[in-house]
Order: structure tokens, then sequence, then C-alpha cells
């Protein structure tokens, strides 16, 4: 099946490449086999194995055979790899950058990206994001969130703006925040019942 360039980074062929790259270049330390890199972007090992095999004719990561097992690690000698990791970084690595950071908020039950740059991650034309728009859902001290979410807004090159919601004003359909950000594109960054599962 044939899939539009995501209009995050346009150059790359298909937003689960531009993942799976975002993925293991963010990471030169790790380490993944294709079930696990499937798993972590909710994809099939059949596609992350088609663009694995694409990325490693590319010289953008390497692939050991350990028995039976494919492991896939960044290709850090690769003189691509610097600037493409930064490039990445700055377009889809918002989701995983924030999902990692918010987890570890106490009082977050659900994270979300909203706005201009899950419109453009979710396949939506348009102008690029000026800001990281995240939707925190629960009762966080608001401080140890903007503590941890400030010094990603130089790592990720862009201001984030965190709007924070109780459960019971999540769950109310007459909030008008609440039925505009339902009615357009969001990413899902955690739930609290899903992140120990």
């Amino acid at each position: 099946m044939r899939t539009s360039p995501p209009p995050l980074i346009p150059i790359l062929r298909s937003r689960i490449q531009a993942e799976l790259l975002a993925f293991v270049l963010g990471d030169p330390t790790g380490e993944w086999s294709l079930t696990e890199l499937a798993n972590a972007l909710g994809s099939s090992a059949a596609t992350v194995g088609r663009e694995v095999e694409r990325a490693a004719q590319a010289g953008l990561v390497r692939v050991a055979e350990v028995g039976r097992t494919k492991l896939v690690s960044a290709e850090t000698s690769s003189e691509y790899f610097a600037p493409l990791a930064r490039l990445l970084l700055l377009s889809f690595g918002p989701r995983q950058r924030l999902a990692e950071t918010l987890s570890g908020v106490s009082g977050i039950e659900e994270a979300y990206l909203f706005g201009s740059w899950a419109d453009r991650y979710m396949g939506t034309e348009g102008a690029a994001p000026k800001d990281i728009d995240v939707l925190v859902v629960g009762t966080p001290d608001r401080s140890d969130a903007y503590a941890v979410i400030e010094p990603l807004e130089l790592e990720l090159g862009r201001p984030i703006q965190v709007t924070f919601r109780t459960r019971q004003e999540w769950d109310n359909p007459e909030d008008p925040f609440v039925t505009t950000v339902r009615s357009r594109p969001m990413v899902a960054l955690f739930r609290e019942d899903s992140a120990d599962s």
C-alpha cells in the first residue's frame, strides 16, 4: 500500500519510515529486534522489516543477526547520522521525548499532543508548526510538569504550550475547549492504565 509523505517532514516517503528513523537514531546506544520496533511504533513486523532494510541499504542503520533475530541500531559512523538525527528530533521527536518525560510526573493520567503539530503528524497539510500544544489530564503539581518540559523547548526547538485539565473537566462533553480538541487530531503520549502494561 502506497502512503503519502508525512507533512512534518515531506522529504521522507512515509510516516512509519520517519518514526522508525526517529526512534532508532534518537537513541544511538539502543538496539532493538524487529518485533520490539513494531510494538514501539504500532506497526507490523513486516512493514518495519521493509523500512529497516531500506534504511540499512542507505547506511542509516546497522542490522546484526543474532541467531534468527535481527537487531537494529543507529549507524553512528554515517556522515548523515548527526544532521538526520537532529532533523528527525525536531520533526518527530516531540512525541517520543514528551512521552518519556511526562510519564515520570506523578499525577498525570493521560497526555496528548494536539493543535497544528498533531494535525501535521496525522497527515493534515499546512504550515510547519510554530509551537507544540500538549494536553495534560490529571492533577499533577504543575511546577513539576513545567520543570521537566522547559528543557525540552530548547532541545526540540519550539515553545511548548501546556494545557491542564482534571479528569472531570476532560470528561465533560459541554466544555468548549474539550469539544474543540476532541474534534481535531490528537496524538496520545501515554495513558496511566497502559503505562504499567
